[in-house]
């Protein structure tokens, strides 16, 4: 017998497999890759070559975030993110430790105007 009730024809919707949706760790290998080669590149390490004038500082891949802040204590203000681009460039620094870097120059910069204003 026939139903009476009125059922909307539903699609089946694909369900998302595990390959299409990128892990958190291979989203952050990505994007330190990607800062390696946007480094490269601006140095000129990767493409042609570019003239560099910044204050010369030592980083090397052994060195705790605590110790690359310490060096970069040393280096003009305006220079410092452009310090850890050069050294994420020519493998001095570690990816992940550069965007961490990074990102706290950024936010320090920005309490830095809060804190002028």
């Amino acid at each position: 017998m026939d139903d009476l009730v009125y059922t909307k024809y539903k699609k089946p919707r694909p369900s998302p497999s595990d390959d299409s949706i990128p892990s958190l760790a291979q989203l952050q290998e990505k994007q330190e890759r990607e800062l390696i080669d946007i480094a490269q590149v601006r140095f000129g390490i990767k493409g042609g070559s570019v003239s560099i004038n910044l204050t010369p500082l030592q980083f090397n891949i052994s060195m705790s975030e605590a110790e690359v802040f310490k060096v970069l204590l040393g280096a003009p203000e305006h220079e410092r993110a452009d310090q850890v681009l050069y050294g994420l460039a020519k493998g001095n620094l570690a990816g992940s430790m550069a965007n961490k870097i990074l990102a706290s120059l950024a936010l320090l910069g920005k309490f830095k105007k809060m804190k002028v204003d």
